[in-house]
């Protein structure tokens, strides 16, 4: 096999000149961080190699990351969607760019009697790295035992009665109730699959640093908080989760080893690329230096061209609870804001275009987000004010909306960190010009939860992370989820259609029958209801020196591996 140099060379002269399920609201695009703070953070000194021995910088690739490491990489009780995760741990199915599922582990499945049986085709040469084989005992195992008995996991397999082994690499899963959307789970963090003989020899140390085994690219040598270090696992050889231009014929394109340091404070990640102490950033860049970057040829910078990451503005439809009865009880007011919120401006000004405007309740690698598009909300500030008007609202000298003696007010809450603070100023700003007040509570996490989910509130501005299926509309506005999940919106109170048609959409039998019946329930809650208001699909923005070529950023927020384009 020939191989190839990865690095021009072995560290990045010079500098910018320059001073990431539900998330928390803290802003970094699929990193659960603020990306966006003013520079000024300390040094941690940590050591970026994460490690005391000398490594051969030509067959290393040094990759900073915006958070933590999770030190316990055992998806049963940790599932995460980090960069270095996807590097070791396989799934039966994948995702590409574009955020569509395809084969990985599984070549093809298919499902089967009216949707209640799955069949799976797999791979019938993988070996996972302590040498043990995978096949179709293995997945029923994975899905019978493993996922099932996890606390962050059994969500996943909730619907699966048994899976039957027809062949070696052939697997049939018998489903309680059919379940079109596992495929899409089983691509997740929390789907991810893991060795059983490792699993069964390390017990309750399993996920700890040197115990993790699975199947993917690379092995996990050691990890902590700060840092992973993985080496290749030569034995590979079945295509990896993504893109396929990566890997060409007999040219192998992984550098012999990966070391992913974490820089949670943002002058101290940022200074790692410009010395030359790491060769990339994945989605950790500060939105707000995008453009330095972009415009200094010492690096590379780009996002991913799909993001399953969605914010918005949770609304509270209970009169009773809402702390704004009035925007609970109008209709008009929820569309005149939709329609008034500039979300381009947003993208602009908040997340230096980064990202796209959110016109509708689900993200584009979602089939159901493709709905006619006047039932969309894209900025319209003349139809704002005619939607209000035409139902009553008028403006008194105070500038204030008003109707039937009752003022357009209420208040956002939001989570304490700066790009929260700066996107809901801007909307309070944007709102002004239709005669809404809103005003902006800041406030920790733990009580951000508890204020939404005790629905002690009118307006609350979040975040899905990883949510790219349409199951969310019935989580966040079908009564049959309240008791699930603390972001719902109380929609069928007022609107008890909205559970009529979630409820619908979640008990079809097969993919193409749920797509259809979500996107009858997507139009309905639109039009009738607007229980929440979508903002931006944001993307991270990851960013690499010169020197690494033909890196592709990925949604999940990690690239595969930079590869170059010149022969070993």
């Amino acid at each position: 096999m020939r191989r190839r140099t990865l690095l021009k060379g072995s560290v990045l002269a010079g500098t910018v000149g320059l001073a990431g399920c539900t998330g928390d609201d803290s802003d970094g695009a699929q990193t659960g961080l603020d990306t966006e703070t003013d520079g000024s953070d300390s040094d941690s000194g940590s050591d970026s190699s994460g490690s005391t021995e000398e490594s051969d910088d030509s067959g290393t690739v040094r990759i900073g990351l915006p958070e933590p490491v999770p030190p316990i990489m055992d998806t049963r009780t940790a599932a995460d969607d980090g960069a270095h995760n996807f590097r070791v741990i396989s799934t039966l199915t994948s995702f590409n760019r574009q955020g569509a599922v395809t084969p990985h582990l599984a070549t093809d499945w298919s499902y089967e009697n009216d949707g209640q049986e799955l069949v799976f085709d797999l791979r019938d040469d993988v070996v996972f790295h302590d040498g043990s084989e995978f096949n179709a005992e293995h997945v029923k195992w994975h899905l019978t035992d493993f996922l099932a008995n996890g606390s962050g996991t059994s969500y996943v397999v909730d619907s699966v009665d048994d899976v039957v082994v027809e062949d070696t690499y052939r697997a049939r899963v018998m489903f309680e109730s059919p379940d079109p959307y596992i495929v899409w789970d089983l691509a997740s963090a929390w789907g991810q699959l893991h060795s059983r003989e490792a699993v069964e020899k390390y017990g309750d140390e399993y996920g700890q640093s040197g115990k993790v085994v699975s199947a993917g690219p690379f092995k996990e040598v050691e990890h902590d908080s700060d840092h992973a270090i993985l080496e290749r696992y030569d034995e590979w050889s079945w295509p990896k989760p993504w893109e396929k231009e990566l890997y060409d014929g007999d040219v192998e394109v992984r550098p012999a080893r990966l070391e992913y340091q974490s820089y949670p404070e943002t002058a101290t990640r940022t200074s790692a690329l410009e010395a030359g102490d790491v060769d990339g950033l994945i989605a950790g860049l500060p939105y707000n230096r995008v453009p330095n970057y972009q415009e200094n040829d010492q690096f590379n910078v780009a996002a991913p061209p799909a993001s399953t990451e969605q914010i918005f503005i949770m609304l509270n439809l209970d009169p009773e609870t809402s702390t704004s009865p009035v925007l609970a009880e109008d209709l008009s007011l929820r569309k005149g804001i939709s329609y008034a919120i500039d979300r381009q401006e947003i993208v602009d000004v908040i997340f230096n275009g980064i990202g796209q405007p959110a016109p509708n309740y689900l993200v584009p690698t979602t089939a159901a987000h493709n709905v006619p598009e006047e039932f969309n909300y894209t900025y319209d500030l003349e139809r704002a004010r005619s939607v209000m008007r035409n139902n009553g609202w008028t403006v008194n000298p105070d500038g204030i909306s008003t109707k039937n003696g009752r003022e357009a007010r209420f208040t956002l809450l939001t989570q304490n960190t700066e790009l929260s603070r700066r996107r809901a100023t801007l909307i309070q700003e944007q709102l002004k010009d239709v005669g809404v007040q809103m005003e902006v509570s800041q406030t920790d996490t733990s009580t951000f939860k508890q204020d939404v989910g005790n629905s002690n509130f009118a307006a609350g501005m979040s975040t899905f992370y990883d949510w790219g299926n349409a199951d969310q509309l019935w989580w966040a506005t079908s009564e049959s989820a309240e008791d699930s999940y603390y972001l719902n919106s109380n929609a069928w109170k007022q609107y008890p259609q909205a559970t009529e048609l979630t409820d619908r959409a979640r008990d079809a039998n097969t993919l193409e029958e749920r797509t259809e019946r979500f996107k009858e329930a997507h139009k309905f809650l639109l039009e009738n209801v607007v229980p929440m208001i979508y903002l931006v699909y944001p993307t991270a923005a990851d960013a690499w020196g010169d020197h690494i070529e033909n890196w592709k950023p990925h949604y999940k927020g990690a690239v595969m591996w930079p590869v170059e384009s010149e022969e070993w």
